[in-house]
């Protein structure tokens, strides 16, 4: 449907104008239009039409979720007059994101777009258990379960849900529909539900299928803030191998020695691929997560013992005690530098900010800025840098969009970017020019290289449009860069998610490394257009290939990487051991990656 065949409430709930929406809403009621006619003649469109501009990519989330707001205003109005009339919904969703996860902006959209829909939605919000989904099943009558997740490690909890309801003895009484980050059609079905949505409007046309009786059929619409695309092995069930870490540890020992020349250092070796010489190996770094040692102690030592890593972060060195409270990876809160508290349910992953401190851009002069952070002590860090042979990244990393996310809350975040107000641009300057100093600080010392990162995609599309991305964000990494480049250091930076659309505008801007999760991306084709040009930095897919796959596959997803990515420099061995991945498999990555590069 075109937005000019649209009623005018059609059209501003497609533009995200919540108060006129609202407005609307009531004259047609007073004009006695019937709730349900309301219902199906202008939200139900706007919303479909919301959902598929968000799947092309006209849309973006700050879009999406204007639009939900507006939708929103007008059926508040609706509801009670809809039960008064008995006009039975759609049917009946009873959703949350699974128990030991916190991520909910994926199922608030999910959400959102099923009551646009028609449908009936009962939150559960996040954290939830299988037993509670149950309960909520049988109090609302419910047609549907649907669930979300992010972590890797919550795949378990989504099939135990299902367990729980054929427990109860609920589980012929209702569909199950899930969606998320670690999830695909071939792993949906394995954990036992009857349907699985990689995006809101795609959740809405399979539950309709599951209300109508119709076999649900698996899509695959590009865009998502909570699906990953899978590589073509990714979604493969494979019998993993009787073979340990431990077992390999001395072929692999023998092939790291031979990978190190002592006419070539670490700190060389980086330097070469980053700027193109012709290294004579891949760098390599493992990324190892709290979670990791912590389930995996032993397995992790010997994977560091048996690939030396060649890049490492200098320990942060400050006169003045940085402000925190709590530890970052347990269970419990955390307050971090800047004041946010994250609320964490796992050991050994980061939790997440629920109750942000910026109510109002307006009013941000309590946000206290970490001076104390730029209290390093030079000659400390100047001691660790001519102490090792390794290359040295700094020991900061300003991420402004996501600091603007912990401090004002991610979904509220998004809202505002749909309209940037004036006062949220002032504030981002002020973050700015604390990070400039920051960074400028950590400039001065011996390191090799200067960090900064976001999280600018989700699993298909970049989050914000490219327009704003450029007007807002853009000239910050520019001037991050400028001060790494002016001090004879290079740029790293790591971003989350599909961020193609990006990758031209950070080389623009003589980005030397790009950490990125590249399997969201076509890799050949990044590859083709920007192989040569940057330096792919990892990684690795984390969320499918190190959980699932086994060793086999990961060499060949290892080769894959280096055929894609190495020109006479520009490809470091990096790799994620975090939630959910297998030992063997990090092992599998380095080894395959560790000889003398053709």
């Amino acid at each position: 449907m075109k937005e000019d065949s649209l009623s005018d409430l059609a059209g501003s709930v497609l533009r995200g104008q919540a108060e006129r929406s609202r407005e609307l809403a009531e004259a047609a009621l007073a004009a006695g239009t019937p709730p349900e006619r309301i219902l199906s003649d202008d939200l139900i469109p706007a919303m479909d039409v919301a959902g598929s501009r968000f799947e092309s990519r006209e849309f973006f989330l700050p879009d999406l979720l204007l639009s939900a707001r507006a939708m929103h205003e007008a059926l508040f109005l609706l509801t009670p007059l809809l039960a008064k009339r008995e006009i039975q919904p759609v049917g009946r969703v009873v959703i949350g994101t699974v128990a030991g996860d916190l991520h909910d902006i994926g199922k608030n959209i999910v959400a959102a777009m099923l009551e646009g829909g028609g449908f009936a939605v009962h939150d559960l919000g996040y954290d939830v258990a299988p037993e509670v989904f149950a309960q909520a099943v049988r109090q609302h009558s419910a047609d549907i379960v649907a669930m979300s997740a992010l972590l890797t490690t919550s795949r378990p909890v989504m099939q135990a849900v299902v367990t729980e309801l054929e427990r109860v003895g609920l589980r012929d009484q209702v569909s199950v529909l899930v969606g998320g980050a670690p999830l695909t059609d071939a792993s949906a079905a394995e954990i036992g539900a009857d349907g699985y949505a990689p995006t809101g409007s795609s959740a809405v046309a399979v539950a309709r299928q599951m209300i109508e009786g119709h076999e649900t059929v698996p899509t695959s619409v590009p865009d998502s803030a909570i699906v990953v695309k899978p590589d073509h092995a990714a979604s493969k069930s494979v019998t993993q191998p009787n073979t340990s870490v431990a077992s390999r540890s001395t072929a692999a020992r023998s092939v790291a020695v031979q990978r190190s020349p002592a006419a070539v250092t670490s700190r060389e070796l980086v330097k070469q691929t980053l700027e193109f010489r012709k290294p004579a190996y891949l760098p390599r770094q493992l990324w190892l997560l709290p979670w990791a040692q912590q389930h995996h102690p032993e397995e992790a030592a010997q994977i560091e013992r048996d690939f030396p890593p060649d890049i490492v972060t200098v320990p942060v060195f400050c006169s003045e005690p940085v402000p925190g409270q709590g530890n970052a990876h347990s269970i419990g809160t955390f307050v971090d530098a800047w004041g946010c508290t994250f609320h964490n349910l796992q050991d050994g992953i980061i939790g997440e900010v629920k109750e942000p401190l910026v109510t109002d851009w307006a009013g941000t002069k309590h946000v206290r800025f970490p001076r104390e952070k730029l209290t390093i002590d030079k000659t400390q860090i100047a001691d660790f840098c001519r102490a090792t042979e390794q290359y040295v990244l700094a020991g900061t990393c300003p991420r402004p969009f996501e600091r603007l996310q912990f401090l004002r809350g991610t979904e509220r975040l998004y809202l505002d970017l749909g309209r940037p107000p004036q006062a949220l641009r002032d504030f981002l300057a002020r973050l700015h020019a604390f990070y400039i100093e920051e960074l400028t600080v950590w400039a001065q010392t011996d390191v090799d290289g200067l960090t900064f990162m976001d999280d600018w995609g989700s699993q298909h599309a970049v989050l914000i449009s490219p327009d704003l991305w450029r007007e807002l964000f853009k000239p910050l990494y520019a001037e991050y860069i400028a001060i790494a480049h002016a001090h004879g250091k290079h740029a790293f930076m790591h971003s989350d998610g599909y961020i193609t659309d990006f990758i031209p505008d950070l080389i623009e801007i003589g980005l030397d490394a790009l950490n990125s999760q590249v399997f969201c991306m076509d890799v050949e084709e990044l590859g083709k257009r920007f192989g040569g040009q940057i330096t792919f930095w990892g990684e690795l897919d984390r969320q499918h290939l190190l959980p699932n796959a086994d060793p086999v596959e990961i060499a060949a997803a290892a080769q894959r990487l280096k055929s894609v990515f190495h020109h006479d420099g520009g490809f470091i061995a990096q790799c994620e051991f975090g939630p959910g991945a297998r030992p063997e498999n990090v092992h599998a990555f380095f080894a395959a990656l560790a000889g003398e590069v053709d």
